[in-house]
């Protein structure tokens, strides 16, 4: 990792939070798409936003691992904070690869070449986007714990 143990900055957390409402802002309008499915016979909208999901979901896993779970390991006082950034790490793989894996679905809809249903490509978004509402929220979370415990100069488990 590149990033220091240093105290969190106040550019990294607005990065942070930009991505973070980037990212909820994507889902909104990936799901306002989705309601489209079968109106749309490109399905353009559905092909860009899982494109740009995936790219700026790309770029908040690799800000949140370089800033936001350094300084939260060094102000956890707690082996636990071992334990959930190895998780919300496992989770970033999870996530990408869904991402991946429906960027490639809505291209192959969009060319015509896919074989699901419409009804189960609906159903892999919003499972998606569920999990992805759940994790910014997660880590949300986890930065208002960092950023109490920071300006209290105190460990976030004390």
């Amino acid at each position: 990792m590149t990033a220091s143990i240093n105290a969190l900055n106040a550019p990294d957390v607005r990065r942070l939070d930009a991505n973070h409402q980037q990212l909820l802002n994507l889902s909104l309008q990936l799901e306002e798409a989705m309601e489209e499915i079968g109106t749309d016979p490109e399905y353009a909208d559905l092909q860009r936003l899982s494109n740009s999901i995936f790219l700026r979901l790309r770029e908040a896993h690799d800000l949140e691992e370089q800033v936001l779970f350094p300084g939260f390991d060094h102000r956890a006082g707690s082996c636990f904070s071992v334990m959930i950034i190895e998780h919300l790490k496992a989770e970033h793989r999870y996530d990408r690869l869904v991402a991946e894996e429906l960027r490639l679905t809505l291209t192959a809809l969009s060319e015509g070449r896919c074989t699901l249903p419409l009804d189960t490509i609906a159903r892999m978004l919003r499972s998606f986007l569920e999990c992805l509402r759940r994790h910014v929220s997660t880590e949300k979370l986890m930065m208002e714990a960092l950023l109490a415990a920071e300006s209290e100069e105190r460990e976030i488990f004390a």
